[in-house]
């Protein structure tokens, strides 16, 4: 008997510990509005990116902290993090400063890739982790992405 209400009491903490998304609440939405070089060093660069959130909840809603990734062609080549404590009104927008470090290796990787595949995309994502009065949750959102295809510029040499 003392095994099974330990093992129910640790079940129900388990539930408790998952992540999920209060009910009634919707994942704020993310725009880059700008990216700027802010640092060169000799095998990365740092960028500052300005990030416009959108609230479209009825309650205030907190941004805590951010994590960062930049792929392009499916390579990572950019992280980062930045804690904002960022309260965003019901319905407002506001713009978040975040920093990530982009490798030059990985970069002239993906550039490669993309001369042979004739594609290019990127991908800029982030890990959310957000407060609300209802709970605390985070979730992953795409701040960014785009692709297109281009004629094929690598010589051929059959």
């Amino acid at each position: 008997m003392k095994k099974l209400v330990l093992t129910a009491l640790a079940l129900v903490m388990l539930i408790g510990c998952t992540n999920q998304r209060p009910r009634g609440i919707r994942n704020c939405e993310f725009y880059l509005a700008d990216m700027k070089t802010i640092e060169r060093e000799m095998t990365y660069a740092k960028v500052e990116m300005l990030i416009d959130a959108t609230n479209p909840n009825g309650v205030e809603v907190i941004i805590d902290r951010m994590i960062f990734d930049l792929y392009a062609n499916g390579q990572k080549i950019g992280s980062g993090a930045t804690s904002f404590l960022q309260s965003i009104p019901p319905g407002e927008s506001v713009k978040l400063k975040g920093k990530m470090s982009i490798d030059y290796v990985s970069g002239i990787m993906s550039m490669w890739n993309m001369l042979h595949s004739s594609s290019v995309s990127y991908s800029l994502g982030a890990r959310v982790y957000y407060e609300t009065p209802l709970g605390n949750y985070y979730r992953h959102s795409t701040i960014s992405s785009a692709g297109f295809t281009f004629p094929n510029l690598m010589p051929d040499f059959d």
